[in-house]
């Protein structure tokens, strides 16, 4: 047994010192291929456009940037005020939104391509934007810090439409706000226009009554030969006079009625005489107001100074320099082993005896 094992390891040292041997005698083959490997990484990494990346580093807003948006949303108001975790929520949404970026992508990212570029199909043009545009939360998303990042060969266009791009989808959503708010305003003040209306049809109603009813007074009471009102005095009169306006209406004599009836023919609106008209034509009011109102507010913050990035991303020149001597070493040594076991098989089957043995 330990002679097979100091066979064996004999055996090894020479195959590890012959294949020493066989890289070292052809170690220019190994040199030139990876000086070879090594010349077109590096040509790779230097004549490949760097890639600039600019990060715009996002917060909620405060609740004075959303103060004005709440105007006219008190506790009193059936409107229901706007919390910063809602506004922030919508702003993330349309952040991340499909048409935001394809927006973005017709109005900014195509007219700012070269012509040969720009005959390329839109949608190949369209994943490469996408690719250069990354959106993520920074840390803990509870924090509520996200980043925008975006690249570019250039660094001050990557730095301009990273910005360009948070600040489209920042007034993109100030307006949907502001125009949800005028909705919800325009649509109490369209009920409580109702309300008036029905309400001033109400009152337009019984006053043709009462005119109805002062009329067939009116004719009793000529009938009756009452011009003047009867007055009764003593205790039996106390439910008589009560019900003068009511079925005994005549009592009032034809020069009340006559007058009372020019009044109420005469009359433009029933408006001071219908009981809580004012306050809704108040709210009404109110609600017009805020329908007309401008809503200047900010539904995010930009956390930090957005700086020109100074150093590329990609390509990353030393490390694929690097990687390509590793490799072009690596495929030279596997040459120079092939070759050398294929030239060795050749020698052994140029010896004499070798065909006959077999």
């Amino acid at each position: 047994m330990q002679n097979s094992n100091n066979t064996t390891g004999s055996s090894i040292e020479i195959d590890l010192f012959e294949v020493f041997d066989a890289v070292w005698k052809r170690k220019w083959l190994v040199i030139g291929m990876t000086l070879a490997i090594g010349c077109l990484a590096a040509a790779y990494a230097f004549l490949t456009a760097p890639v600039y990346e600019s990060k715009y580093y996002i917060s909620p807003p405060t609740l004075n940037d959303i103060a004005n948006l709440n105007y006219g949303r008190a506790d009193r108001s059936d409107l229901k005020p706007f919390s910063v975790d809602h506004v922030y929520k919508v702003f993330l949404q349309n952040l991340q939104s499909e048409s935001q970026r394809r927006i973005f992508f017709e109005s900014t990212y195509l007219p700012a391509l070269p012509p040969k570029s720009a005959k390329a199909p839109q949608g190949v043009l369209y994943d490469s934007f996408s690719k250069s545009l990354t959106i993520a939360p920074v840390g803990k998303e509870d924090e509520g810090r996200w980043t925008v990042s975006l690249q570019s060969t250039s660094p001050e266009r990557a730095m301009e439409w990273v910005d360009l791009y948070v600040r489209q989808v920042g007034e993109s959503t100030e307006r949907e706000l502001a125009q949800n708010a005028k909705k919800e305003a325009m649509i109490l003040c369209r009920n409580i226009q109702l309300e008036i209306d029905t309400l001033r049809e109400s009152s337009r109603r019984v006053r043709e009554d009462t005119i109805s009813k002062v009329r067939e007074a009116l004719v009793i009471a000529k009938s009756s030969g009452l011009e003047d009102t009867v007055v009764f005095a003593g205790n039996g009169s106390d439910k008589l006079a009560g019900g003068i306006d009511q079925d005994n209406a005549y009592l009032r004599g034809s020069k009340a009625l006559e007058a009372e009836l020019k009044n109420l023919e005469a009359r433009q609106s029933e408006d001071a005489f219908t009981p809580g008209l004012r306050k809704l034509q108040k709210d009404a009011d109110f609600y017009k107001q805020l329908v007309a109102e401008k809503f200047d507010i900010s539904v995010y913050r930009h956390d930090g100074v957005l700086d020109l990035p100074l150093s590329p991303i990609k390509p990353k020149k030393v490390l694929i320099v690097f990687l390509g001597l590793v490799i072009g070493g690596l495929l030279g040594t596997s040459l120079a082993l092939l070759q050398h076991f294929v030239f060795k098989r050749r020698e052994k089957g140029s010896v004499p005896g070798t065909v006959s043995g077999r």
